[in-house]
């Protein structure tokens, strides 16, 4: 049977008003090393900026893509005028890709919000294809410190390579998100992170977390402790790549967010927080896609594109409105939803501290 989709679930959060736009730049590794980070900047736009624009394409390899059907490729001389905006850092998960939830990070452009994502060098789905992934340590210390690098980018006025940014954020409005590691990664923003690669210190201009179905083992309860700020976590109830229990539930029992959020998804998985099941539908259309490329998707689209899951279209809705929702209330002086406008929603389960 379909689920009941109560009208008192205002979906209509999920896209906002404004046209989105997304531009691709590179921040240099100024430090000596050799770790630029390839970013996606997806931004609202001016009422003017679609004349002539065509549909961003996110390029996985020469001549395999995915286009967009709501965001536009230009440059951030289009950015809506009636900013500052708040600044969302998004991370993706392990073999993950910049572009890999654009459904989502578009979602939250049209509301208003500039919405910036790298790829975590070495730890990509390039990286996971050819075997160059980097080790476990390195890696949970280089995507934090990603983080970091990004959002003191978009607040450098000096900066050659976000300069068309700058005054379009607010410096006082930094939240970040990710799904899987990157989850994780949003946790130990908030929290820092010690391996034997190095340490992270907990990034204090960060001011809200949303994880998706979050990877959480390698935190510790005292890490979790330490965590004070707004939080928002989403997951999936047949997710068997990082189960609810223990990765949302430790989070939940154990930080100090104030307020907390959580929202169960029934029957969704772990790629019910990506953009595979279109990656699915759109990649095999285009002429002479190696097979390497169907089978990897395929081989993802299994966590979330199958019939007896819950359908993507309504995860993302959900997702999205209630991301938009928790930021609203942040940084804009919104009401989030109300655990008794979703009462009779029979497919998801949310929950308030």
């Amino acid at each position: 049977p379909e689920p009941d989709q109560d009208p008192d679930l205002d979906l209509d959060l999920a896209y906002g008003d404004y046209e989105v736009g997304v531009q691709t730049i590179t921040i240099t590794d100024t430090s000596g090393g050799d770790r630029d980070l390839t970013v996606d900047v997806w931004f609202p736009l001016i009422d003017s900026a679609t004349d002539g624009a065509g549909p961003q394409q996110y390029i996985f390899a020469p001549g395999v893509y995915y286009e967009s059907p709501f965001a536009f490729a230009v440059g951030s001389e289009s950015i809506a005028p009636d900013g500052p905006f708040p600044l969302v850092i998004y991370s993706h998960g392990s073999g993950g890709l910049r572009y890999i939830s654009s459904n989502y990070t578009e979602a939250l452009a049209s509301n208003g919000y500039i919405v910036a994502a790298a790829d975590h060098t070495g730890n990509t789905a390039l990286e996971l294809i050819t075997g160059a992934e980097v080790d476990g340590p390195s890696n949970a210390i280089n995507r934090p410190n990603d983080v970091t690098r990004i959002i003191d980018a978009f607040l450098d006025p000096e900066s050659t390579e976000t300069v068309g940014f700058v005054a379009a954020v607010n410096p006082g409005q930094i939240a970040v998100t990710g799904h899987s590691v990157g989850g994780f990664t949003a946790y130990a923003m908030a929290s820092g992170y010690s391996t034997d690669a190095g340490e992270f210190v907990a990034d204090e201009r960060v001011l809200a977390l949303i994880t998706l179905a979050p990877a959480t083992d390698g935190l510790t309860d005292d890490q979790l402790l330490s965590i004070q700020i707004p939080a928002l976590v989403m997951a999936g109830t047949d997710d068997t790549s990082t189960p609810i229990d223990p990765n949302v539930t430790r989070p939940w029992n154990q930080s100090a967010s104030s307020p907390s959020y959580r929202v169960d998804l029934l029957a969704a998985e772990h790629q019910s927080f990506s953009d595979v099941c279109a990656y699915q539908d759109f990649v095999p259309t285009l002429p002479d896609v190696p097979q390497l490329f169907i089978d990897f998707i395929d081989d993802y689209a299994e966590e979330g594109c199958e019939p007896d899951d819950m359908p993507i279209e309504r995860a993302q809705a959900i997702t999205n409105t209630f991301a938009v929702a928790f930021l609203n209330e942040v940084f804009k002086g919104g009401e989030m939803i109300q655990i008794d406008e979703v009462d009779e929603q029979t497919d998801l389960v949310f929950q308030a501290e």
